[in-house]
């Protein structure tokens, strides 16, 4: 089987804003392995900035979250509940 393409390749050392956003009626804790981020802003509630590894997005939620692409390679970026994993809500970013 084919591998698919990166969700995004960012370039080492610098910063970027990510959108995250779940467009279901369900929460989906997302994790991005290699990276902590720091959490700035919810559309849906106030959140206090803080880094992580993994945010919960509510139901119809997008949260802003920013990070420093400082460790090259390829990075999941996913679910954490297996089963959503496992229908497709994963993939991966590359640091070059």
């Amino acid at each position: 089987s084919r591998i698919p393409a990166p969700l995004a390749t960012l370039e080492r050392g610098k910063s970027y804003v990510f959108e995250l956003q779940n467009l279901t009626p369900h929460q989906h804790p997302i994790h991005i392995h290699g990276h902590s981020f720091k959490v700035l802003k919810s559309n849906k509630r106030d959140l206090p900035v803080h880094h992580a590894d993994t945010v919960l997005l509510q139901a119809k939620e997008r949260v802003e979250v920013a990070l420093v692409a400082d460790n090259p390679g390829d990075w999941m970026l996913h679910c954490h509940i297996i089963e959503h994993q496992e229908s497709g809500m994963m993939g991966y970013i590359r640091v070059a």
